[in-house]
């Protein structure tokens, strides 16, 4: 009877997670957020940037997710993405979370606010300890600017950041509503800047993975053999465990504290935070299998196995 019962559960997992299904829950939560933005547009009154701005950020943020789960479905390679992109993705998160401290901390920390720079500061801080203690990665900034990708993006999402509040400031079209030209009328807000560039790192948190998966494709990186081994598998838990309790934050408690009255903001964030959820477990799954078979019968060697000779190491 036990065994049945596992038998059904492996069944529907594999029905699930390595089936063209897998794809079905990506393609709604996108689709959600883009019909949101869409409705938004074309029933509003005024332009309301901060808000369709928001919308329009919730269904980027979501596309190197859906990149990410198409390519690893389709090259059905499960150890690629271990540890190294996690390094990545979690010093994209530690940087999310020192954008977002040192913001509040320029614009100045009150009552109401209090509580929202403790827990960036605890992101930031948990980030840290996972690097340093799980990942046994190096706490020198300069190790960390090694890593070209991420300190590329993260300089594309500060320039982004600058160039957009410029433009507002500058430009001022004449679509923006009155709210938002006066704001922009203040000229350029160092806090703003900061909190926007959070946002855009945000967007591109896990585009280091995508990256790193597409340059190994065209690299033909992917060798033979290869199995995940238990350190990696327990790195992948607390990666997850980390990453869920990030965007529980973001996207379910603190709206819910917030955004009662944007029941649209509500629900976009709901979409991205069901597509973490319907990636983490995925990828957990995918880690979890003893060996990688491709179509053909060639076991893949993980990209990021031992003997890598990337040289952007942990």
């Amino acid at each position: 009877m036990k065994s049945d019962a596992s038998s059904l559960m492996t069944q529907a997992q594999n029905f699930v997670h390595s089936s063209q299904c897998t794809l079905v829950v990506p393609g709604a939560m996108f689709v959600v957020s883009a019909g949101l933005l869409a409705y938004r547009g074309a029933t509003e009154e005024n332009h309301d940037l901060p808000l369709n701005g928001f919308l329009a950020n919730i269904m980027l943020q979501m596309l190197p997710l859906i990149a990410l789960k198409v390519k690893i479905w389709s090259c059905t390679d499960r150890v690629s993405l271990v540890p190294l992109v996690l390094c990545k993705t979690l010093l994209m998160h530690l940087t999310l979370g020192f954008l977002r401290v040192v913001s509040a901390l320029v614009q100045g920390v009150d009552e109401n606010s209090r509580h929202l720079v403790a827990v960036d500061a605890g992101a930031t801080l948990a980030a840290l300890a996972l690097l340093k203690w799980e990942f046994e990665f190096p706490m020198s900034p300069l190790h960390w600017i090694e890593h070209q990708d991420v300190r590329n993006i993260i300089l594309l999402a500060g320039g982004a950041a600058f160039i957009s509040h410029a433009f507002f400031v500058f430009v001022q079209p004449s679509w923006m509503s009155d709210a938002t030209r006066a704001h922009s009328s203040q000229g350029l807000h160092a806090p703003s800047i900061l909190f926007t560039a959070a946002n855009y790192v945000d967007i591109v948190a896990f585009m280091p993975v995508v990256w790193r998966l597409y340059q190994a494709e065209e690299l033909d990186d992917c060798a033979m053999g290869a199995t995940v081994s238990l350190e990696a598998r327990r790195q992948v838990r607390y990666f997850f465990i980390y990453v869920v309790a990030f965007y529980s934050w973001d996207d379910v408690i603190d709206p819910v504290m917030t955004l009662l009255e944007e029941p649209m903001a509500m629900m976009a964030h709901a979409a991205h935070f069901m597509l973490l959820l319907d990636f983490a477990g995925f990828f957990i799954f995918q880690v979890g299998q003893p060996t990688t078979v491709k179509e053909h019968g060639d076991q893949l060697q993980g990209l990021l196995s031992k003997d890598d000779d990337d040289d952007d190491h942990c």
